[in-house]
């Protein structure tokens, strides 16, 4: 990451205070960069949730946390797990990413989940993935 520390999202990892903000700070940097839309992919539910969890509870100093930092440039969608929810949360990236004057869209996901399955993220809707 940013600061040097390995961006590993193994099991012995994963959970480690350094790695979650080593991952933001990098997510946020992307968000910052890459124009228009960008996927995240995560390894499972828990590690999602936690992810954000953690970034929305991290604020330091006067910058805030870095959820905070990630929407100043991103509009987020997190992929929900109720497969009934999935259909708006797609019309929901797809929208943020029309917003006239915005800065696109951060979709959180997870590998083989809804969203990384047969979807297609082309032109503005995938500039940019990470897979955590």
């Amino acid at each position: 990451g940013l600061s040097g520390y390995a961006l590993n999202s193994s099991y012995q990892s994963r959970d480690d205070v350094r790695y979650k903000d080593e991952l933001g700070n990098s997510i946020v940097n992307f968000s910052r960069l890459v124009p228009d839309g960008l996927l995240v992919f995560f390894p499972s539910y828990v590690v999602l949730d936690k992810c954000i969890e953690h970034w929305k509870g991290n604020g330091t100093g006067g910058t805030g946390s870095t959820w905070d930092r990630i929407i100043r440039f991103k509009a987020p969608v997190i992929e929900p797990r109720d497969s009934s929810m999935f259909t708006q949360a797609i019309e929901d990236y797809k929208s943020k990413l029309e917003v006239p004057g915005g800065t696109g869209a951060v979709f959180f996901a997870v590998c083989r989940g809804k969203v990384s399955e047969g979807l297609d993220f082309s032109d503005r809707a995938g500039r940019g993935v990470i897979i955590t």
